[in-house]
């Protein structure tokens, strides 16, 4: 909802009024201070409407360039606050759901750049080319307003160049490339480090944890061994134990335990897959095998080492050789 609040903010500079934007819809002008979610066609619907009522067809740049990050709620305060652009962009990729569940994220680094993929969860609802301008000139905007800096790069999508784009490319934080097989955002792998305005690693670490849990409540149909995995690792602190688990859920160990049988799943089995993940993410990310070693609990690179070849049947050194 709030994304639609936005929309009535941005159509009222033609003198549009909410009433008028949700005429004939199911939405009434007092929903829109409700914290409810929107379906998705009714958006679409309300977007188009914006741009008949306006004629302004390039109103998702006009959206894009206003979305703030605090529009995004919880997710939004908990990227907010992350140390750094690579945390921030990996908080989205994680819980994009709680704001949009026809829309996931996905960020590939491959040397000196890296890809921001913004890919449609469902065929029966495509991004309109408003919707998708709409999203990747927020990202953008929201990367500059989030590390304070001026940053730049390329965008791909999949529809051809409009007849009214060249009027705003001079707002555009690089070059656009037309008739691409995804939408994405191309920038410097180096940007992944930048810290953030307002960072604060406590905050990060409660927001996050936040986040978890209203993502298991609000897709009842994820698998309670789902909620364990993400509850069982934090970027910023490390790997948790059974025990402070079970704490995160208010619940006793034994209790965890049986939930997870329930799913013919267990602890350990979910902590070992979760820290190949972890591994092989740190591993393309080229950090020191002691600093992997660290931060996957283990006490030793060996210790480290033995798992990593069971899991992949190649030792660290001989996985980083195949990277490159």
């Amino acid at each position: 909802m709030t994304y639609l609040c936005l929309l009535v903010d941005v159509v009222a500079r033609w003198k549009i009024s909410a009433e008028q934007l949700l005429a004939g819809s199911p939405v009434h002008p007092d929903d829109l201070l409700k914290q409810q979610r929107l379906d998705y066609q009714v958006f679409s619907e309300l977007l188009h409407r914006g741009i008949k009522l306006t004629g302004e067809l390039g109103l998702g740049f006009h959206l894009g360039l206003q979305l703030k990050v605090s529009c995004h709620g919880l997710i939004g305060y908990a990227v907010m606050v992350a140390n750094t652009l690579r945390e921030a962009l990996e908080i989205s990729q994680n819980f994009i759901e709680l704001q949009a569940s026809t829309l996931s994220l996905r960020l590939e680094q491959q040397g000196d750049q890296c890809t921001l993929y913004l890919d449609e969860v469902l065929e029966e609802y495509p991004l309109s080319i408003t919707g998708a301008i709409f999203v990747l000139v927020g990202f953008a905007s929201m990367g500059e307003a989030l590390t304070g800096q001026k940053l730049t790069g390329t965008a791909s999508v999949k529809f051809p160049k409009p007849p009214n784009f060249d009027r705003f490319e001079h707002v555009l934080m690089g070059q656009v490339r037309f008739m691409q097989p995804t939408y994405a955002l191309s920038f410097p792998t180096e940007y992944l480090d930048l810290p953030l305005v307002m960072a604060d690693p406590v905050a990060a670490r409660i927001a996050r944890e936040q986040c978890k849990q209203e993502l298991y409540t609000l897709g009842g149909q994820k698998h309670f061994s789902q909620l364990v995995r993400d509850l069982v690792y934090d970027d910023a602190v490390g790997f948790f134990g059974l025990d402070d688990v079970a704490d995160k859920l208010h619940m006793s160990t034994r209790t965890l335990q049986r939930q997870l049988a329930q799913e013919n799943r267990s602890f350990s089995d979910i902590l070992d897959e979760r820290r190949q993940q972890v591994a092989l993410r740190l591993m393309r990310q080229r950090q020191r095998f002691e600093q992997i070693a660290d931060q996957l609990g283990y006490t030793d690179v060996s210790n480290f080492s033995r798992a990593f070849k069971r899991w992949t049947g190649l030792s660290p050194r001989a996985y980083l050789q195949q990277l490159e």
